[in-house]
């Protein structure tokens, strides 16, 4: 009885690890994102204010993502912005839209007490704190068209519920930016969501790695 568990069990790890494989083939590099060196530099005393003031390290938006993300916005002069899991990304898209009129940015959050936070930090670093809403206000709205999407909000067992609907509020050549796809469980969640949908996956380790291990993928439309 034993040894048939025993075997079972492998047999059950093989077919997972082989499902795995089979759904990375989807996966395709990202081209190279010019400017994040000069960022990097840029955000790095704000993210060293951040993380000692506001939150940890392990916690907050890795500067690796901060430097990437504000790259992205510059070199695509992308004009619809939101992030989810309100935090240094708010910073991130405000600083953006700061020096670029006509941008919209919508932070959003499931947990209002820490939305009052990122408040504060954006008015101490003197861009926009508008348009601040809860995740209850903003699938209220059923706002859509967005260009970016950063999807950094809460745990990755909450996370994963909203990766569908936010896929649907793109704009034809907008991005999803997913965050923490080192967690093998989070990212076949992902890759499952989207194994029969009309999306482009790409692996954006290589730029967003950080000392955590943590690293970002970005979904865009066909």
């Amino acid at each position: 009885m034993g040894l048939n568990f025993k075997r079972g069990s492998q047999v059950k790890r093989i077919i997972r690890k082989l499902y795995s494989i089979y759904l990375h083939l989807r996966v395709k590099k990202f081209a190279t994102i010019p400017g994040v060196e000069q960022n990097t530099k840029l955000l790095k005393p704000y993210f060293d204010d951040y993380i000692e003031r506001v939150s940890v390290a392990n916690m907050a938006a890795s500067l690796e993502l901060a430097a990437v993300l504000l790259s992205l916005l510059q070199s695509r002069k992308y004009k619809k912005l939101v992030d989810l899991g309100s935090g240094f990304s708010s910073f991130v898209f405000r600083l953006y839209a700061k020096s670029n009129p006509g941008v919209e940015v919508i932070s959003v959050d499931d947990d209002a007490l820490w939305l009052e936070k990122t408040r504060d930090y954006l008015k101490k670093n003197n861009v926009s704190d508008s348009d601040l809403l809860t995740l209850d206000q903003f699938l209220a709205k059923n706002l859509s068209g967005f260009d970016c999407i950063l999807h950094d909000m809460n745990f990755v067992e909450v996370r994963i519920n909203y990766v569908s609907t936010l896929l649907t509020k793109l704009s034809d050549n907008g991005i999803l930016i997913l965050d923490d796809m080192h967690k093998p469980d989070y990212r076949i969640d992902v890759l499952k969501k989207l194994e029969h949908e009309p999306f482009n996956i790409y692996d954006v380790r290589e730029q967003t790695l950080d000392s955590f291990g943590r690293y970002s993928m970005i979904v865009t439309k066909k």
